[in-house]
């Protein structure tokens, strides 16, 4: 499989299947206490097990080999949905993976890291529990690399760069079409942040596209400060390289950053647990608890948003998938 056609200005795989469906949402809107909610379907993006990641390794390994990369050297955790989507996505385009994690081999399993060692990755820990280490240790593997003559193309955390955010550049006119076709101008779009590549590339497509959507970012990860610089300068770099011109300012007037961690980044509180639980019982949509489960909180504790809202389920089947094996009768009698 070759690069697409060139679209956005960017080289562009085909992994996913597009548009994903946008539907009304009473019965989660009702769970949640959110009149006039929408569900944009990113949990069905059709390649491999979905999510919204899909959207950026379309881009990013596009880029990649046009950039005449052999090989992909990506940061993510041993829970990672995006460094297992990759590890699939350079498998299926003749490219070598290699994923870089924060801290050991870890006890249990997880079903994403299993997934990347199964599409033939290789698994570098840094031993560490800070995060950011997987930065350093992805920069050395790309030195030691080169040395040996080969080219790799390196991926951060969530493929949160501006190449990585065209994805959603991409789904933010594809969003546009359907608010067309449903009747509806203006829109809250919600969404989980971790890194934040998501948010960055809506913010930028709703300049690219000339609307008037909002974006609001529940962030999982980091101090929503911290989030919201980071996709203010994502957002604006991604649009330069569409064409567009868009100013901080401008971008800002598109996006708000909440918090929603919680407990923590991969940690689920109980209440956050039970209303993914919950969620999956009423509604049929599989929920994961580091991001969607925080998100859907945050949402049914806020009454001030502008309708119609958008909530962009982002996927995350494999930790969905991870939890409930480990609360299973099974293992919690074990």
């Amino acid at each position: 499989m070759g690069i697409g056609p060139f679209e956005l200005g960017q080289p562009r795989v085909h992994l996913g299947r597009f548009p994903t469906p946008l539907h009304r949402a009473d019965d989660l809107g009702d769970l949640l206490g959110t009149a006039d909610l929408w569900i944009k379907r990113d949990d069905l993006t059709g390649f491999s097990w979905g999510g919204n990641k899909v959207r950026p390794a379309e881009f990013l390994v596009a880029d990649a080999m046009a950039n005449g990369a052999s090989e992909l050297i990506v940061s993510g955790g041993p829970s990672s949905n995006f460094a297992a989507i990759i590890a699939v996505a350079g498998r299926v385009h003749g490219m070598r993976v290699h994923q870089v994690c924060y801290g050991s081999e870890p006890d249990r399993p997880f079903a994403a890291l299993a997934a990347a060692r199964q599409s033939g990755a290789a698994v570098t820990f840094t031993g560490s529990a800070d995060r950011s280490t997987m930065d350093a240790v992805g920069k050395e593997l790309a030195a030691e690399h080169a040395r040996q003559g080969r080219v790799a193309y390196t991926i951060p955390r969530g493929g949160a760069s501006d190449v990585g955010a065209l994805g959603f550049v991409h789904a933010a006119l594809e969003l546009g079409d359907q608010l067309d076709a449903a009747g509806i101008d203006r829109a809250t779009i919600v969404m989980p942040v971790g890194s934040g590549g998501s948010a960055s590339g809506l913010v930028a497509g709703t300049a690219v596209a000339g609307r008037r959507w909002v974006t609001v970012g529940a962030s999982v990860s980091r101090p929503p400060d911290e989030t919201e610089a980071g996709i203010l300068d994502k957002a604006v770099r991604c649009a330069a390289l569409t064409g567009v011109a868009l100013s901080p300012d401008r971008a800002a007037n598109h996006l708000r950053v909440h918090d929603a961690r919680g407990a923590g980044f991969g940690m689920a509180d109980p209440e956050e647990a039970r209303l993914a639980d919950a969620v999956s019982q009423s509604t049929g949509l599989l929920v994961d608890a580091t991001y969607n489960a925080k998100a859907m909180r945050w949402l049914a504790t806020v009454d001030h948003l502008e309708p119609p809202v958008i909530y962009w389920h982002t996927g995350g089947a494999l930790g969905a998938i991870d939890r409930l094996v480990l609360t299973s009768p099974e293992q919690t009698s074990s």
